[in-house]
């Protein structure tokens, strides 16, 4: 199925999306109001998924869920709701709440049902206020920025960072990753007390944190600001404070006194979680130095070999293992005790809004390079197996260009533009004067407002990236007289960071089947992403609420579903700069028959996703970022790539101008 007709079946509530009854007795719940769940057995007490206590509560009571809607399967939706209710007037509503998402998103009675967590900004709109009219600013003379603001930049450049990390839909793809791929594993479906771990969860974890920090540092270097410093000192004095809006809200609740997020002051000194355990600033210390010591012989303390995956679990700390007990909860660590450096949570201890502080980045960054140390030591790729295929070259078109209807039909007619254009006798002419082509792509900031606060109606401004949509043309040649089936591999990075692989962002993963001795121009719609929660948000409106289903009506298997993880589609490109930053474009082909992992069901986002079941298989049997996964030969990355027919570097520009147009899809659409 296009994802053109996919969409054509989902639309939000204000847009025709019909809100099922299932579907609105969970919105009820999770959407929480201030007056509801005011019950709990102690005023003080905050959930947070990354205390293993409070993760273990939450996952026994997904266990409780899932058996209640095994043995209801008329009106399994109905019976765990009500359950929840109960639940509730005895657990703390936010660790409830947890749990209900976990099996929601892991669940057939409410996979089936089309069932969809309602988006962060409407299940719980006071944890998306970002911080006061964030500053869009490019490298040069300040633009609208008031002389006290300038001071303020000055004193505290991070502000100039506050349009990213404050973005509502960026918090909520991570939340919503750590839901997907909680720490305690998923229930067994069939038998909930069978606890199982998501194939690859410990790599997952690595790559998509990875991919985060890449794009995060990217947008640092636009703005001419240093990269991420690992917080790898657990004693110093962290530099950064971080003082959310007053209105960020961490509990629906007035009558509890922490109900919103405490704030950091610059140079304040971490502080232990508790008085012994994995989570004394001790104890944290020399745990990291147990995985230092692993890391840099290639083994754990009880010899077996370190992989990548295991390595991630370890760092992540999920599961009961003994390499995890050995090696203590270091990432979890760093969120709660940062998150706790003062009585007052702050935003470290929570995955929904986490991302706001820069010292998450700080502490991924260093929980990352633990990671780094271990590959850097590996030899590089052995790609000496050629593939039989001949990478041309890629052409990138903006959509608005292209003489296409954007509804149903885009993607046929545009696959036949290209062939037309680049293909036949034209496929090995020179296109770099074709006006319709471009080597530069586009971004702008936009502004969409919001109401979160109802009964006052309360409204505050987001500001956010947007790209302007394009088409990538792969001109590629099978060289066999046999069909080859093709995964294609997209890269992005900055010019100037082109030499370390680690920030190398994904764009794109896909297949496409290459006829026999044929020349083919492959035509591939960036909504497609496979980084992208699909389908992609991109008005105001699908920003700020969830897809629904025309049609409600159950179907088992649907293998076109999705489950709504992945990354936001607005923020697909990096910001760029005023007047056009260099980057580089990677694409490289390997095949398909050796990565391919059959899958049951899918999850929006492929790559950052992985499959929907439980026991589903990864998608894709190469390493996460393959052909990037290991360091650069004779750390080059044009040696590395020198000479491959199955793969092309080509130079692009991304320019961040003021305003370009939109596609306006057909209402048939």
């Amino acid at each position: 199925m296009s994802l053109a007709k996919a969409r054509k079946g989902l639309k939000t509530e204000k847009k025709g999306g019909k809100v099922s009854p299932e579907q609105k007795i969970l919105n009820q719940f999770l959407e929480a109001p201030k007056d509801k769940h005011k019950k709990k057995k102690d005023k003080k007490f905050k959930f947070t998924q990354f205390d293993p206590e409070h993760a273990d509560a939450a996952y026994n009571i997904t266990v409780e869920f899932m058996e209640i809607a095994n043995k209801n399967p008329e009106n399994a939706i109905e019976k765990v709701i009500e359950y929840a209710n109960k639940a509730s007037e005895t657990s703390d509503p936010e660790l409830v709440r947890h749990a209900l998402m976990m099996f929601v998103t892991h669940h057939p009675s409410a996979r089936n049902k089309n069932l969809r967590i309602p988006p962060l900004i409407k299940r719980s709109p006071g944890a998306t206020v970002p911080k006061k009219k964030n500053i869009s600013l490019a490298p040069g003379p300040l633009v609208s920025v008031s002389t006290e603001k300038i001071k303020e930049t000055e004193d505290n450049p991070e502000l100039y960072m506050n349009w990213y990390r404050e973005d509502p839909n960026l918090n909520e793809h991570h939340e919503h990753w750590h839901i997907v791929y909680g720490s305690n594993g998923v229930p067994d479906v069939k038998d909930p007390k069978i606890r199982v771990h998501k194939d690859r969860h410990g790599e997952l974890f690595v790559y998509m944190h990875r991919q985060m920090l890449a794009r995060y540092d990217i947008e640092r270097l636009g703005l001419g600001l240093s990269l991420i410093k690992p917080l790898d000192d657990y004693f110093a004095p962290i530099d950064e404070g971080y003082h959310p809006n007053e209105n960020l809200v961490d509990a629906e609740d007035e009558d509890d006194p922490y109900s919103t997020f405490g704030s950091r002051k610059p140079g304040t000194i971490n502080r232990d979680y508790g008085t012994d355990g994995p989570f004394t600033l001790k104890a944290m210390d020399a745990n990291r130095k147990k995985v230092e010591k692993a890391v840099n012989c290639g083994k754990f303390y009880n010899g077996a070999e370190i992989d990548i995956d295991t390595l991630g679990a370890v760092l992540e700390s999920y599961g009961k293992s003994d390499l995890i007990k050995y090696y203590g909860s270091l990432h979890a660590g760093g969120h709660l005790t940062i998150g706790h450096i003062i009585d007052d949570p702050g935003v470290m201890a929570q995955t929904r809004v986490a991302a706001r502080d820069p010292v998450f980045w700080r502490w991924h960054r260093h929980i990352d390079n633990l990671v780094k140390t271990w590959e850097e030591k590996r030899e590089p790729n052995d790609f000496s197996k050629s593939q039989p295929v001949k990478l041309q070259d890629v052409i990138l078109v903006f959509k608005d260009k292209l003489p296409i209807h954007h509804g149903e039909t885009q993607d046929e007619e545009a696959a036949a533009f290209g062939e037309k254009t680049f293909g036949g006798k034209n496929f090995c002419t020179d296109v770099s004067k074709n006006d319709i082509v471009t080597n530069e792509l586009e971004t702008k900031m936009k502004t969409r407002v919001w109401t979160y606060i109802e009964d006052s109606g309360k409204t505050e401004e987001i500001d956010y990236l947007f790209p302007r949509e394009f088409y990538y043309y792969f001109r590629v040649e099978n060289t066999s007289a046999c069909e080859f089936i093709a995964t294609f591999r997209v890269f992005l990075v900055p010019e100037e960071l082109a030499e370390s692989r680690v920030h190398w962002i994904e764009l794109d993963k896909f297949k496409e089947c290459l006829p026999a001795n044929s020349k083919t121009v492959v035509c591939r719609d960036c909504d497609m992403s496979s980084i992208v929660r699909q389908p992609p948000q991109k008005t105001d409106d699908e920003l700020d609420d969830t897809a629904l289903p025309i049609d409600t009506t159950p179907v088992d298997n649907n293998n076109d579903r999705f489950c709504d993880c992945g990354w936001p589609f607005h923020l697909l490109l990096p910001r760029g700069r005023k007047g056009g930053m260099k980057y580089k474009l990677l694409v490289f082909i390997s095949d398909w028959t050796e990565d391919e992992v059959p899958t049951i069901s899918r999850c929006g986002s492929i790559s950052f996703c992985g499959a929907e079941g439980a026991a589903d298989k990864y998608p894709d049997k190469k390493p996460m970022g393959y052909p990037l996964d290991r360091p650069f030969k004779n750390n080059s990355y044009k040696e590395t790539f020198a000479g491959l027919n199955n793969a092309i570097i080509r130079d692009v520009c991304i320019n961040w101008v003021d305003e370009f147009p939109e596609i306006v899809v057909e209402d048939s659409c």
